[in-house]
């Protein structure tokens, strides 16, 4: 009956529109509108028009970021083809990305950049999305499939690279601030502009607080930013980039059963009411970027990374499971690439090289907590993950529509364990792994393309997996190792259409999940992930435009006794559409409604996640240097689950938030 409502609501409000477009079309004709236009994609490592580029793509720039509900990068990506993603909790810190069949929940398999640096941390690989403010972001990229051969560990299942503001020519102040449901407020001041030709100032600060959906897991974060863009002259820039994060936190919600979800979906799970955490995170970076000639250039990057938390948790649900978890992670990291166009042999060769260095620092200390005054100690370890990955790429341009990219990478990564507790439990263990990657791109037409590709790609185990996630740990583990082939298909009709399909088939040699029979990290023998994505950008007039995409996503254990099993929490079909309705004096309406197919939630495949259907809706305003907006998320309140899990004979799931409101204003001086 709700997908109904969802469907007819959609239709009725389709049919409105478009009746009134053709009464007044002229009225319209200089209105906003979403283009469909040519645009450059640097995820993968050169920047090229996505047009040329042998990959499922999408790009999405700050104006289809604002016209979006979206409260977090995983908020974002939730319409992306080939992309799954959850929050339970309603705060956003805990969203959970799965791209292509990979379940993101405890670990990542895909690898974040922001302005070409990695975010994910050493110690689980995942992202905390709430450290990057959306208003910050300029663009987002998103490149699906294999990227080891360029990127090396964890760029498995693709590559989401976040590019953030600029500083500007011009002085900008903006000044921004929102409410919303579980009494969420976010407030923000931002300073852009030139101080003299050659070095322009980007500054800012933001907080945000929040009781969150779930009960007990209130959120507070501050961020604290800065950027410096010196010209050094007309072919040298240098950027030195700063942020810095607080925040504080209540419980993690955890799952509840079928009972508890009944009683009151938004609680926390018993006895965690009083957990809470609290931590700081600092960037640094420096980059600098040289135009030595029209065939070279040349990019370095040297970062720092500072990650601390400390937290109270219930393992259980009693007092004598309360838990102090202390950890410090510090990152070090240098990226230089180069490249060159040079003709050979009459064919032109763009080649791409360069060199990726990094450590890591990761101390873990945990203790026993009642009633949240530490105890004694029950673990104390120190790890320290050290990679190196040297790369080269060569794109031929065979003819002036065909081109030829080959590539490969080679990998050497070590962790050094030493358990400062336990005597004679070190341990030291050496990766390394040669990825190649070879494409093949025909560009038939203006903004249309067809590719072919085959890659390998492998990805380490977590820190987390390995040492320091307790009785799950498994120092055993072996890394991840896939080969890849992908056919696509990108065609641009015309000026107000364009779609987009590709079929994918990677086959795995050793993927990690966890086992809650033997409540441990492990490595199945073979698994398969197979899917199609395709995606349809249209405008019908110039003041309505819209898309609409759907996922087949099949994973699946071929080897063991799960073979023929589909792996838990990916489902097999999810769909979504869209409209955007702008006028000329300012007005916009966006409408995006998404089907979540159901999914398994246990090994054996007994038992199932349902589908659901979302319905969103957002109504902006600008006038000269002010916009001011109301968003609606599931605003026909449907009650769904977006993950869960089988432990002994009991379901758990995590329920997910009803209708939420959210409202806010930005003014630009």
């Amino acid at each position: 009956m709700m997908e109904k409502r969802v469907l007819l609501f959609t239709g009725i409000m389709t049919l409105t529109i478009a009746l009134s477009a053709y009464a007044e079309e002229d009225k319209y004709i200089n209105a906003k509108i979403i283009e469909l236009e040519s645009i450059t994609v640097t995820a993968s490592r050169t920047t090229r028009k996505v047009s040329e580029t042998p990959a499922s793509v999408n790009i999405l720039s700050a104006q289809e970021i604002a016209q979006t509900n979206a409260k977090s990068i995983p908020d974002l990506l939730k319409n992306v083809e080939g992309i799954y993603t959850y929050d339970s909790s309603g705060v956003g810190s805990t969203g959970v990305v799965n791209m292509r069949g990979f379940y993101g929940g405890m670990s990542s398999h895909q690898l974040v950049l922001v302005d070409g640096i990695p975010q994910n941390k050493g110690a689980d690989k995942l992202v905390d999305w709430d450290l990057i403010s959306l208003d910050n972001v300029e663009s987002v990229e998103v490149v699906r499939g294999p990227a080891s051969a360029l990127y090396g560990d964890n760029a498995m299942s693709g590559v989401i690279n976040i590019i953030t503001k600029k500083p500007k020519d011009k002085p900008e102040i903006r000044v921004s601030t929102s409410f919303g449901s579980f009494n969420t407020q976010e407030y923000g001041v931002s300073i852009l502009g030139a101080y003299n030709k050659q070095l322009r100032v980007l500054s800012g600060v933001s907080y945000k607080t929040t009781e969150g959906f779930r009960r007990h897991c209130d959120y507070n974060r501050t961020h604290t930013e800065g950027k410096l863009d010196y010209t050094i002259n007309d072919a040298q820039n240098l950027r030195l980039s700063l942020d810095y994060y607080e925040k504080e936190r209540g419980a993690i919600p955890w799952a509840l059963t079928e009972a508890q979800i009944a009683q009151d979906r938004r609680q926390a799970r018993p006895g965690s009411e009083n957990d809470k955490s609290g931590g700081t995170k600092s960037d640094v970076s420096i980059t600098h970027a040289w135009d030595i000639n029209d065939e070279a250039k040349t990019e370095a990057i040297v970062y720092y990374k500072n990650n601390d938390a400390d937290s109270f948790y219930t393992s259980g649900s009693a007092e004598s499971t309360k838990k102090e978890q202390i950890e410090d992670e510090d990152a070090y990291g240098v990226l230089l690439k180069g490249s060159l166009n040079q003709e050979i042999m009459g064919l032109e060769h763009e080649f791409t090289a360069g060199i990726d260095l990094g450590k890591d620092y990761f101390n873990y200390e945990e203790y026993k907590a009642p009633y949240q005054q530490r105890g004694a100690l029950q673990s104390d370890y120190a790890v320290t993950r050290g990679k190196i990955g040297p790369y080269l790429q060569d794109e031929i341009r065979l003819i002036d529509a065909l081109r030829f990219i080959a590539g490969m990478r080679h990998d050497w990564v070590d962790f050094d364990f030493d358990d400062r507790k336990t005597t004679n439990n070190s341990k030291t263990e050496k990766m390394s792994k040669l990825t190649p990657r070879c494409s093949l791109v025909y560009m038939y037409q203006k903004d249309s393309n067809l590719y072919a590709n085959y890659a390998q790609a492998f990805r380490t185990p977590t820190i987390g997996q390995m040492f320091t996630y307790g009785s799950s740990a498994n120092p055993d583990l072996k890394p991840e190792e896939a080969t890849s082939y992908e056919i696509g298909l990108r065609h641009r009709f015309n000026e107000s259409l364009k779609s987009n399909i590709s079929f994918y088939w990677m086959e795995l040699d050793n993927e990690i999940w966890y086992d809650y029979a033997s409540v441990k990290y492990q490595n199945y023998g073979k698994t398969s992930h197979k899917g199609v994505e395709a995606s349809l950008d249209f405008r019908i007039v110039k003041w309505l435009s819209g898309f609409a995409n759907y996922t087949y996503s099949r994973a699946k254990n071929e080897t063991g006794s799960y073979s023929g099993k589909y792996l838990a929490n990916i489902p097999i079909h999810k769909a979504s559409s869209g409209l955007h309705f702008a006028t000329e004096f300012g007005l916009s309406w966006d409408l995006a409604v998404t089907y979540v197919g159901s999914s398994y939630i246990d090994s054996t495949n007994g038992n199932k996640l349902l589908s659901y259907i979302t319905a969103d809706t957002k109504v902006s305003y600008e006038y000269k240097a002010m916009k001011i907006f109301l968003a609606i998320d599931n605003f026909f309140d449907r009650k769904y689950n977006s993950h869960g899990f089988v432990s002994g004979a009991t379901k758990y799931f995590n329920p997910a938030p009803g209708e939420t409101f959210t409202g806010g204003v930005e003014i630009k001086f």
